[in-house]
């Protein structure tokens, strides 16, 4: 499989003057593939564009957090990581179903 970008263009909506336009990232093993998957989610998109395929890493959002969130974000991400490793249960100490 290969990784592949494309965007859909959207209709007009009642008197807007621009399009919504929607980035999509798919895995398929043609470009081909790639559109017939993205025309799947956007069945009334005006236009598709041609996938192309995606050599490397790619950043699809840019946001930002709080210093809050980021330690939150860290906790719930460690708790994964050990469920994850240790198979369903928690890691020692931890409380089963909830990150600490």
């Amino acid at each position: 499989m290969k990784l592949f970008k494309c965007h859909a263009v959207l209709p007009l909506i009642a008197h807007e003057r621009t399009h919504v336009v929607r980035t999509y990232v798919t895995s398929a093993e043609t470009w081909q593939e790639a559109r017939l998957r993205v025309r799947a989610q956007e069945t009334t998109a005006e236009f598709i564009t041609i996938p192309s395929e995606m050599p490397d890493v790619l950043m699809i959002d840019v946001s930002s957090m709080s210093q809050r969130e980021l330690a939150d974000l860290r906790s719930a991400c460690g708790w994964n990581e050990d469920r994850l490793i240790n198979g369903s249960a928690p890691a020692a100490g931890r409380k089963s179903g909830r990150p600490d």
